[in-house]
Order: C-alpha cells, then structure tokens, then sequence
C-alpha cells in the first residue's frame, strides 16, 4: 500500500536498536533454541558403546511445536538398538513406525535409512518453557578393532541444527579393565572448549556457544587386548592416529601462542595509552573537564572515526523515529482519512457478497497488512470442496483427498474448448492437486506433503500463480483512493529541531573524544560529521519529495462499505455460540461460511464451536443437515489436513543455488593440549564417518 515512512523509520530503529545500545537481537516470536547438549558415553568390552543424549531445549513465543527429530550417520556393520527416550523424565511409548501426520503426543518412532536413522519425537509444546529431551541407545561395533589398537571416533555434532547450541558437554568412559594410561582422548571443535581427563580413565569435554553447523567430534583409543569384539579392521592404526592427532595439536598451540602474544601487545599499547591520556590530562585539565563531562552524557565511549560515524547516524535516526512516530500515529489512527462506511453494523448473519475467499482475507486485512497465503490456500480448498471436486475422507487412519477428475473437466474445461466457469485461483489450485496425484484420483496428506517438499520449486511455481490470480481479482473487486495530508508543512519545525538536536550530539560526540581527536588528524573527524550532516540533509529533502504531500492509500467508498459488511460478518463468526436457535442460520449454510471462517483465520476456532453448537442430530434429523460438512465437524482431522495444505504450499521455497562455502570448516578455532598421555584438543580432525547428523524441529 506503499508506506515509506514506515519502512524507512524501522530502518532506523533497527540502527538506533544495534549502534546505541548494543542489545543483542532477541530470538524471533516462536523460537526454539538448543540450550545445552550432554552426552554420557560408555565404551563397552564388547565394542559396543552406550549413550545418552541429554537436550534441553528452551521455547519462547506462542508457536505450537509439536515433532522433534535427531539424526544419527553410520554404515554397516555399527547398528543402533535398546531405544530409551524421555521428555522432562517421563519416558515415551515406542511407535512401530513413524507417524508425521497425526504426532501423537509423548511417543516416538525410529526410521532406518542406509545412511543412518532419524529418530522422531512427538511432543506437544505451546508457548514459551524449557523441555529436556534425553535419548538412550547402544551402538554395535562403535569401536573399529584394529590388531593393535580398538579406536572410537564419533560426530557430537553435525552441519545442520535448530540453532547454536549453548553448551555441550560429554563424559567418555572406558571398560572397566582398560588401563589409564593408555585411554588416550582427543577431540575437535571451537578453542575456548575445556578438557579434563579424570584418573578412573574418564574424560570430561566442555565448550559454550557452538555456533550453528560446527562440527564437533571425539577420538579416543584403547589397547586391543582390553576388547573382546568390535568392527574389525585390518592393519595397525595406532602410529598414525598419534601422528595424526600430534599434527593437529601442534598447529592449535602454535595458534594459541599467536594469539597470547597479540594479546600480550594489545594490553602493553593500552598500558602505554592509559599512561600517556593521564599526562596529557594534568597538562589540560579545562579540556579533559569537558570530555569527562560529554562522555558522562555518551552512551559509549567512540574511540575511532566508523565508531562516530555509526553513532551520529544513530542518533539521527533516533530523531526520524521519534518526530515520524508521533507525525504519522495521526495517519495511521484518526479515521477522517477513510470513508465512512453507509452501514456498520455490529454483526452480519449472511455473507456480504459473493467475494471469493481469498479476496476477502486481504481485504479484511487491507488496512494491518497481516493477510496469509496459507489461509487463503486453505479456503480454497474448502471452495473446491463446495463445488464437488475434492472429497477429504479418513481412509485407515489417513487422510486422503478424493478428487472427481470428471467434474473438473466440466468445470476447468482445455482453453481450446471455452474460459473456465470458476475464478483462476481455484483453477490453479486443483492443476496443482492434480500434478501432485500424479494421474491417480486420490492422494493421502503424506503423500502430497512428500510431493511438496521433494518438488519445491514446482510448488512454488504453483503458489506465484496462485497468489497472482488472487491479485487479479483482488484489483478487480478491491479499488482504493490516494488521499493527501498537510505532512511536509506539519513537519518543517520537528525536521528543524532533529537537525540541531543533531549538531549538539555530533559536538558532543567530539568533545568526548578530545584527547583521541588532537592525537589523529582533527580535519578527519570534522570532515565525517561535515560528511553526515550532508548525507542527512539529502535524506531529509529526499523524504520531503517522497512524503512532502503525505499521500495515503485507503480504500474507496464501495470497498469501505464491503470491509464494514465482511468485519460484521467476522463478529458474528467470533461470537455466534451465544446467539439463539432462531437467529441462526441453517446448518446447511455453514458449508460456505467455513470457507470465509478459513480465509478470515477463524476456521480453527468456528469448526470447533459447531460441533458444541450442533450435536450429534437423530437419525430423522440428518437429512436436514449436510453430510459431508457434519462428517468433518466430526472429524477435526478432516478439517486439520485442508489447514495443513495450506501451510505447506505456502511455505514452498525456490531451491537455493548450491556453492561452495569455505567458511564452513573449522579450522579457524582449536582446543589444544600438547601435554600427551590424554591426549588434547585441536580445530580440526576431519570429522567421524558416524555420530550426529544434526537436528530439526518442527
């Protein structure tokens, strides 16, 4: 609708928000964050190990989560077994096989791929809390058996995940009869990781905020003897993994040395500068009186030119924030810049007019902005429902969509016969259930969710053309009006007053700096805030032009009138339980209304209150009543999977286009230990063929 302001006052928020006040971005509404990791690992005599994984995930906003998975990489012959899991302690049913579709809560499933398995788990989580997920298991043939040496070598972590990981430990036990001194451990990952290495022959493994797709790993190596099985091998290992490993650590610490010795500098520069600033603070003490002063009035302290530079654009933006909030809340708010409608009434018993679905979702919506494809998808399924082509039924447990091929050709005829009776964005949609049955008439919800995300892009395709054919008729139906308002003349003294209020800072900024300024070349500073003031000023003209006669999209008069018809109707699908019998209508007619209650993001809410507000009707009363809407008020998973496709078209993706990323390995961070025996920790060991494959949540 074209709100430049608006876009350009976050803009300088969002500066104002990171340069000012350094806050840290807080984690998007509906989140879910790893915030701790822990694995307990028990090497077995047998070669097996048994482990544990402990995750504590914290959610935050009002998102519903509901399915939790953990990938795990192996080949043959290591195999997992003697599944345990638990959410908050409470131990979980195993399903037979996965169950995606319907998550049923507090169980869990195992899927064996050759590459390794995905162990689902089904939980339900609304809101903000912290749910600790533990999972237990025994690996066959963990430890490769070489005829000198058994090695363990496993992934911790993998490329993909839900989010940086706060902190990940892990406990590593040997057998029983394995001696100590010849358990050596390693592992991989970032440098600020720690290492301790317990006389019983344990190991403990610490590090915080693992980014996001940093693997970490962990070797460790025991004598052949001390193991009764395991993955054999052929050959020697041991002379090569100890050169291997003593490679590694010596790169780190020869890192670690680096880095003691610019840090060494660093602190003697500042030393020296500290020193330097009191001298020249007894020599000048009138001008170090007044950068104490201006730098009690600072936020922070700036000590070099991007550092004054990014703070005067900040502030500046704090001043556009402020003068354009309180200018353009009269905008937004006052309602003298719309029409008023002819009629508002509180509720409207009937729909408006033949509007289609999605139509109405961004009309109702026009003014917040806040329309959803997804629902406007899921409208039109049930449309398609109305007109008989898609029959959803419950089939063994499944959901499956029926399609009637013969009535979608009566209806959706070839272009060389005739136009299409029905509006292009039902059209689009039933091509697209069409292609994804692939010839045949019916297709489960698991399998049009599997077609979704294996052809993306073909989806995607699907919902441009969608969301262009709701756009057409949108502007056929939807007409809007450019108002203008006294914006440019309103705005000349709070523009003023931004602009000095400005000056003061920027001097005030300088001043805090003086001792700073008079060391490097003062013309430098003067020439980046002479350099600010002038970029701002353009800014300023640019937006006077752009906004100078306060131009505002509204909707015309008849629209107006259609907007106040559709948000009666929408109080009536929010509070038509407490309405009498008699003032109701029949129940026939909710057939059609769901299909608004869908686009208007009440579909959820309105099916739930039928089924209390229509009970189950006698035998005598049924033809009276529509079937196959009473069938899914019935059935809340009928409607549920109409819902779902919605989502899943609507979050369909291009492919992105593949390259490489040489910032992906982890090379660049080390925990090191040159001291032996236990071995150490260095950035990089190549990483395990086996171990974590990474984790998803949905």
């Amino acid at each position: 609708m074209g709100r430049p302001l608006h876009r350009i006052r976050c803009l300088f928020l969002i500066v104002l928000m990171v340069s000012m006040f350094s806050l840290t971005a807080l984690a998007a509404e509906g989140s879910a964050e790893l915030d701790s990791l822990h694995f307990d690992i028990a090497l077995q005599e047998d070669g097996s190990a048994l482990i544990t994984e402990t995750r504590t995930i914290v959610f935050n906003g009002d998102r519903e989560f509901t399915r939790y998975g953990v990938n795990n990489l192996f080949t043959a012959p290591r195999a997992f077994s003697d599944w345990q899991v638990s959410i908050d302690g409470t131990p979980l049913s195993q399903l037979d096989e996965p169950d995606n579709d319907n998550r049923p809560e507090n169980t869990f499933a195992v899927e064996d791929t050759d590459e390794g398995n995905t162990i689902y788990i089904y939980y339900r989580q609304q809101g903000s809390g912290t749910r600790i997920f533990q999972i237990g298991y025994r690996v066959e043939n963990a430890v490769k058996l070489y005829s000198d040496v058994g090695e363990f070598f496993w992934n911790l972590t993998g490329e993909t995940g839900i989010s940086d990981i706060g902190t990940l430990t892990v406990t590593l036990t040997a057998p029983a009869n394995c001696p100590t001194e010849e358990f050596l451990i390693w592992a991989h990952g970032p440098r600020e990781g720690t290492f301790d290495k317990q006389p019983d022959g344990s190991a403990a493994l610490r590090i915080e905020n693992v980014p996001l797709g940093t693997i970490v790993d962990i070797r460790a190596t025991l004598p052949a003897d001390c193991l009764t099985g395991g993955w054999v091998q052929q050959g020697e290992a041991l002379d090569g993994i100890l050169a291997y490993e003593k490679e590694l650590a010596d790169s780190a610490n020869a890192m670690r040395e680096e880095e003691e010795r610019a840090r060494a500098e660093s602190q003697a520069y500042w030393e020296a500068y500290w020193a330097e600033r009191d001298v020249w603070a007894e020599q000048h003490p009138v001008l170090d009186s007044i950068q104490s002063f201006c730098r009690s009035v600072c936020v922070y302290y700036y000590y070099d030119v991007d550092d004054q530079l990014t703070g005067i654009v900040a502030f500046f933006g704090f001043c556009i924030f402020v003068f354009s909030y309180f200018r353009g809340r009269r905008r937004r708010d006052s309602k003298e810049l719309r029409h008023t409608p002819t009629q508002s009434p509180q509720y409207c018993r009937n729909l408006p007019d033949d509007t289609p679905a999605p139509v109405v979702d961004r009309l109702v919506h026009f003014y917040e902005g806040r329309s959803v494809v997804s629902r406007q998808i899921s409208a039109s399924i049930l449309e398609l429902a109305l007109r008989g082509l898609v029959d959803v039924r419950m089939d063994a447990g499944e959901v499956e969509l029926l399609l009637n091929v013969q009535q979608g050709e009566k209806l959706f005829p070839s272009p060389t016969q005739q136009e299409p009776r029905v509006p292009d964005h039902q059209e689009t949609l039933w091509r697209f259930l069409l292609d994804a049955a692939d010839g045949s008439r019916r297709i489960t919800m698991k399998d049009l969710n599997q077609y979704v995300q294996d052809n993306q892009e073909m989806a995607w395709h699907y919902r441009s053309d969608f969301q262009s054919a709701v756009s057409r008729e949108y502007k056929e139906r939807v007409k809007t009006e450019v108002v203008k308002s006294a914006f440019f003349e309103g705005s000349k003294r709070p523009l003023l007053l931004s602009v000095v209020i400005g000056i003061i800072v920027m001097l005030i900024r300088m001043f805090s700096t003086l001792y700073d300024g008079v060391e490097m070349d003062v013309s430098i500073t003067v020439g980046v805030i002479a350099f600010t003031l002038a970029a701002f000023m353009v800014l300023l003209y640019l937006l006077g032009r752009k906004l100078g006669k306060g131009r505002s999209e509204i909707l015309d008069q008849q629209s107006e009138d259609a907007l106040a018809l559709w948000e009666a109707f929408g109080r009536f699908l929010d509070d038509f339980t407490s309405f009498e019998e008699r003032e109701l209508p029949e129940f026939s007619a909710w057939q059609e209304y769901m299909v608004y209650a869908a686009a208007m993001g009440r579909g959820q809410k309105v099916a739930e209150a039928l089924r209390l507000k229509y009970p189950e009707p006698s035998s005598a009363e049924i033809p009276a009543f529509d079937d196959e809407l009473y069938r899914m008020l019935r059935d809340m998973e009928l409607y549920n999977a109409m819902d779902s496709i919605g989502r899943e078209v609507a979050e369909a993706r291009l492919p992105r286009t593949e390259t490489s990323d040489s910032d992906s390995s982890w090379g660049d961070s080390s925990w090191s230990d040159s001291s032996g025996g236990g071995g150490g920790f260095s950035d990089s060991g190549g990483g395990s063929d086996s171990g974590s494959g990474g984790d998803f949540i949905d």
